[in-house]
C-alpha cells in the first residue's frame, strides 16, 4: 500500500488501497457494535476501528460517511477509556481530506459532513452538559481535527490570491472574495452543523491553556473567512471573548495576541463594523486602556508599533459608538492617583507629546528627546490617533469637547500649517512625510472647526489657515484648506466677519481671477465661489467688501463660460456660481447696479437659454430676485438672444411650454383642453387608484433604498450630488417662477407670436388656476373622509371653484379668439398671394 501526504487533495483510484481479504470492512466494524457476541467487547471494537483507520491512511471514502457517522456515534456513546484510541484515530484519519471515487459522491455524500461534525458536539465543552458525560481526554484530537478540517483548501486559495493580485484583475471577484462569499466545502459543512456555540464554550474554558487555545484560535481564524460562518460566530459574541483572551495574555508580543487581532479584523471585514458594538462595555474599554498604555511604555520593536496601530484602529471604531465613547471620558473607579486619567486624556497626551515638547525648540538636545520616531509606522500612528480624537469630537459629546479644548490638540495641528513656526517636531519629518501630515491636519481641522469654532479662533487658527493658503502652491493643500474655510463660513455673521478680517477674501478672488487651470483647477474655483457665497449670506459688510474688491465683474465673467451650463464636468461648479450670485450680489442695490452695468443680466439670460435642467431653477430664481430691482426691467426688455434672436419673454414662454409638456398639459390649436385641471391634469385625485398609490409608495421606498446604496457604495460624491440635485430639481414647478418674473416685468413688454400670446394668457392666470386646483383637491379629500363642512365653508369652497372655472373658460375663449385672428390673418395673406399670382398671369 502506497503512502500519502497529509495535504494531498486529489487521488486516482489506484492510490486507494484495495480491500484485501485479510482487511476489515467498515460494515464489519459496524456489525461488531450490534452483534451480541462482540457488543460488550470494547477492546475488540476499538482495535477493529484502529485497524480500519490504518487501512484508510490516505483518507476516508466519502461513500463510507454514513457508516462512519454511526460508528463514531456509538463509540462516543460508550464513554469508555478503551474506546478513546479508536476515536482519536478516527479524528486523525478524518483530518485528511475525504476521497470521492465518483463525481456523484459530491452531491450524494458531502451534505452528510455536517451530520458527522455534529457527533463531535458532545466531546467539546458545554456548560449545559453533565461533567460525567463529558470526555475531556478526547477534546484535543477533536479540536485538531476541526482545525485541519476548516483549513482544508484555504492554503491553495491564498496561493491563487497572490497570483490574482499580480495579474491585477479588477473585473472579477478575487479568490478570497469567492471564499468570503461562498466558503469551501468544509466551511459550508461547519456552517450547517451545530458546533459553533460549543467551539466558543471550549475556547472560553481553555482560555488560559495555550496548548488548547492556539488550535482553537486557528480553527476560528479559518472559519471567519466565510461570511456566513463569521456572522454566526459574531452573533454568539466571539469578538468579546477574543478581547478577553488578549487581556489575559501576559506578553503582548505573544502569537496568541496576533492571532486574536487577526480574528477581529477578519470578522469586521466579513460582518461589518456593527460587530464591534459588543465591545461597548466598561471592562473592555478599561482593559484596552491598560493594554495601550503598556505597549506605549514598553513597546519599542517594529511589531510592537504595528500592534499599537492596530489597537488604535479598533479604538477609532469604538469611539463611533456613543455608549462606548462615554467610557473613554469617564474617570476610572480607582484610588490610585496615576490611574485617575481617563482614556481620552491618555490619547490626547500621546497625540501631542512631541509637539508640546518641541513647541518653541528648533533643534533636538540631550534634555529634549522625541517620544516617537519618523518611521512610516510612527507616521501612521500619528494619523490614526488624530483621526480617533476627531471621531470623538464629531460625536458632539460635551465632555469630549471640554477635554479637547483644555488640551493642546488644536495647537498641535496648527503647528504643522503655521508658516511662522520653527519646531523640531515639524522639521524632523521628510518633505513627503510633512506634506502627508499637513494634508491630514487640514482635513481634521476642517471637520473639528464645526464643533470647536471659538477655541479654534482663540488659538489663532484662522490666521494660520489664511497664511498657509497664501503661501502654499500645492493643489491638494489648497483644496483641503478651502474645505476648512467652507465649513467655517457656515457660522454666524460675526464669525464670517472675523474670517474676512484675516484677508481670506483677497485669496479667494485671486484664485478666481487666475485663468490658468493648472494653478487653480475647477474644484478650487468651485470651493472659492461656495466660500464667498457663505461669507456674504446675510452679511452686508462682506457683500460690500466683495463689491469693493471688484469681484462683481468676476461673477459676470464666470457666467460667460461657454461650458458652464452644458458640460457635465461643470455641473457643480455652475451651482456654486449661481449660489454665489444669489448671496453676494442680489439683494444689494449697489452690487446689482454694477452687475447690470456690466451686462450681467444679458449674460444670465444667455446662460438660461443654454443651461441644463438642473440649473434652470436656480437661474430663474436669480432672475426673479433681480427683477425686484426696477432698474433691471429695461435690460430685460432690451435683450435678444445672440443665437436665436428671441426676446426675453419668448425665452420664458419657451421654458413654460417645456414645463407644461413635463406635467402632461395638452393644447388643441393653442387652447388648453382640461377645464378642471389646466395645470396638472395628471395629478387629478379622482383618477388616482389604490394601485397607483401603492406604486408611488413602492417607488418612494425604492428611491430611499437607492440613496442608501449610493451612500454605501463607491460612487463618487460629485456624481451622487449631481443626481440628487437633478432629482430635487424635477420636484419644482418652474412655471410659478416664470409667472413671478413676467408679473414684475409685464406680460406685454415684448413682441410675441400668436401661439406665444396664447401661452401668455395661461401664464398670467397661473396663480388663479393653481388655487382652483387646490380647492378641488380639498373638496375631494373632504368627500373621501366623509367630512361635511359648514354651509358657509361649503359655499365659499364652491364659489372659489366656480370662479376658477370661469377664469379657465375666459382664458380658453381668449386663446380661441387669438387663434381665429391668426387664421384670419393667414387667410388674408394667402388671398393676397393668390391675387398677385392671378394679376401676373393676366398681365402676361
Amino acid at each position: 500500500m502506497s503512502t500519502h501526504t497529509k495535504l494531498g487533495m486529489s487521488r486516482s483510484l489506484k492510490e486507494v488501497s484495495p480491500i484485501q481479504k485479510e482487511n476489515i470492512s467498515i460494515q464489519q466494524v459496524l456489525e461488531m457494535f450490534h452483534s451480541p457476541y462482540t457488543e460488550q467487547l470494547t477492546d475488540r471494537k476499538s482495535e477493529a476501528i484502529v485497524r480500519f483507520c490504518r487501512q484508510r491512511s490516505g483518507g476516508f471514502l466519502l461513500e463510507e460517511i454514513q457508516e462512519l457517522i454511526e460508528i463514531l456515534r456509538l463509540a462516543i456513546a460508550e464513554n469508555n477509556t478503551l474506546m478513546q484510541p479508536a476515536i482519536q484515530k478516527i479524528c486523525e484519519t478524518a483530518s485528511i481530506p475525504f476521497i470521492k471515487l465518483r463525481t456523484s459522491d459530491q452531491l450524494k455524500f458531502v451534505p452528510k459532513l455536517s451530520e458527522f461534525l455534529d457527533i463531535l458536539k458532545s466531546v467539546l465543552y458545554s456548560p449545559q452538559q453533565d461533567q460525567g458525560s463529558q470526555q475531556p481526554e478526547l477534546r484535543m484530537p477533536v479540536i485538531k481535527f476541526l482545525k485541519f478540517f476548516a483549513e482544508e483548501g484555504i492554503s491553495e486559495i491564498m496561493k491563487e490570491e497572490a497570483s490574482f493580485e499580480q495579474q491585477k484583475k479588477q473585473t472579477e471577484l478575487s479568490p478570497l472574495q469567492h471564499l468570503l462569499k461562498n466558503g469551501t466545502r468544509n466551511l459550508r459543512a461547519l456552517n450547517q452543523s451545530n458546533l459553533i456555540e460549543n467551539i466558543i464554550f471550549t475556547m472560553q474554558h481553555y482560555s488560559k491553556q495555550y496548548e488548547y487555545l492556539l488550535p482553537l484560535l486557528e480553527l476560528i481564524s479559518s472559519c471567519i473567512l466565510y461570511r456566513d460562518l463569521a456572522a454566526k460566530f459574531s452573533n454568539f459574541g466571539i469578538l468579546k471573548d477574543i478581547v478577553y483572551v488578549i487581556f489575559e495574555c501576559e506578553d503582548f508580543r505573544s502569537y496568541i495576541v496576533k492571532s486574536c487581532f487577526e480574528i477581529i479584523w477578519n470578522t469586521i471585514e466579513a460582518v461589518g463594523v456593527a460587530s464591534i458594538k459588543l465591545f461597548a462595555v466598561e471592562d473592555i474599554i478599561s482593559g484596552l486602556k491598560k493594554l495601550f498604555e503598556n505597549i506605549m511604555k514598553q513597546g519599542y520593536k517594529l511589531e510592537d508599533k504595528c500592534l499599537r496601530n492596530e489597537i488604535l484602529i479598533l479604538l477609532n471604531y469604538l469611539m463611533r459608538d456613543e455608549k462606548a465613547l462615554q467610557y473613554f471620558v469617564d474617570k476610572p473607579h480607582t484610588h490610585s492617583i496615576q490611574s485617575q486619567t481617563n482614556f481620552l486624556e491618555v490619547l490626547l497626551f500621546y497625540a501631542t507629546i512631541d509637539e508640546v515638547t518641541f513647541y518653541n525648540e528648533p533643534i533636538r538636545t540631550n534634555q529634549l528627546k522625541a517620544f516617537f520616531g519618523t518611521t512610516s509606522e510612527d507616521l501612521e500612528f500619528k494619523k490614526l490617533i488624530w483621526s480617533g480624537i476627531l471621531t470623538a469630537v464629531q460625536s458632539g459629546n460635551q465632555a469630549v469637547l471640554e477635554a479637547v479644548k483644555e488640551s493642546p490638540f488644536i495647537i498641535t495641528l496648527l503647528l504643522y500649517i503655521d508658516p511662522l513656526a520653527n519646531s523640531y517636531a515639524v522639521n524632523r519629518w521628510s518633505p513627503p512625510q510633512k506634506k502627508e501630515i499637513q494634508l491630514h491636519c487640514l482635513g481634521i481641522l476642517g471637520n473639528a472647526i464645526v464643533y470647536l469654532k471659538d477655541d479654534f479662533y482663540e488659538k489663532n487658527g484662522l490666521f494660520c489657515l489664511t497664511k498657509f493658503l497664501t503661501n502654499t502652491q500645492e493643489l491638494d493643500h489648497k483644496e483641503r484648506c478651502l474645505k476648512a474655510f467652507n465649513n467655517a463660513s457656515e457660522f454666524e455673521q460675526n464669525y464670517k466677519i472675523k474670517i474676512c478680517d484675516e484677508g481670506v477674501m483677497d485669496n479667494l478672488i485671486e484664485f478666481l481671477q487666475n485663468e490658468n487651470d493648472n494653478d487653480n483647477p475647477l474644484k478650487i474655483k468651485e470651493l472659492c465661489f461656495s466660500i464667498i457665497s457663505n461669507l456674504c449670506k446675510e452679511c452686508n459688510k462682506n457683500k460690500k467688501l466683495f463689491r469693493q474688491k471688484g469681484a462683481v465683474e468676476l461673477m459676470v465673467n464666470a457666467l460667460k463660460n461657454p461650458n458652464l451650463g452644458t458640460s457635465a464636468r461643470y455641473a457643480l461648479y455652475a451651482v456654486s456660481v449661481l449660489d454665489c450670485l444669489w448671496n453676494s450680489i442680489l439683494g444689494n442695490r449697489k452690487s446689482e447696479a454694477i452687475f447690470l452695468d456690466s451686462e450681467g443680466l444679458y449674460v444670465l439670460l444667455e446662460f438660461l437659454e443654454t443651461c441644463d435642467d438642473m440649473h434652470k431653477k436656480l437661474t430663474l430664481s436669480c432672475l426673479s430676485y433681480l427683477m425686484e430691482n426696477p432698474k433691471a426691467i429695461p435690460y430685460f426688455c432690451d435683450w435678444n438672444s445672440p443665437k436665436t434672436m428671441i426676446n426675453s419673454t419668448q425665452l420664458l414662454v419657451k421654458i413654460y411650454v417645456a414645463e407644461d409638456q413635463r406635467f402632461g398639459v395638452k393644447y388643441s390649436d393653442g387652447i388648453v383642453t382640461n377645464k378642471l385641471r389646466p395645470l396638472n391634469p395628471q395629478n387629478d385625485p379622482s383618477l388616482r387608484s389604490t394601485n397607483q398609490q401603492g406604486d408611488l409608495k413602492s417607488k418612494h421606498m425604492k428611491s430611499l433604498r437607492t440613496q442608501s446604496e449610493d451612500l454605501e457604495s463607491d460612487v463618487g460624491s460629485e456624481a451622487y450630488l449631481v443626481r440628487r440635485i437633478n432629482e430635487k430639481s424635477a420636484e419644482y414647478d418652474l412655471r410659478a417662477i416664470v409667472f413671478a418674473i413676467l408679473y414684475r416685468t409685464g406680460f406685454d413688454k415684448n413682441e410675441l407670436l400668436p401661439n406665444e400670446k396664447q401661452m401668455v394668457e395661461v401664464i398670467q392666470l397661473y396663480p388663479h388656476f393653481k388655487i382652483g386646483e387646490v380647492w378641488r383637491e380639498i373638496k375631494y379629500d373632504l368627500e373621501q373622509e366623509k367630512i361635511k363642512p359648514t354651509s358657509d365653508d361649503y359655499h365659499w369652497l364652491m364659489t372659489s371653484i366656480e370662479e376658477s372655472e370661469e377664469l379657465v373658460m375666459n382664458c380658453m375663449n381668449t386663446q380661441g379668439l387669438i387663434a381665429r385672428e391668426f387664421r384670419k390673418v393667414q387667410e388674408e395673406e394667402l388671398t393676397k398671394f393668390y391675387d398677385i399670382i392671378r394679376s401676373n398671369k393676366l398681365t402676361k
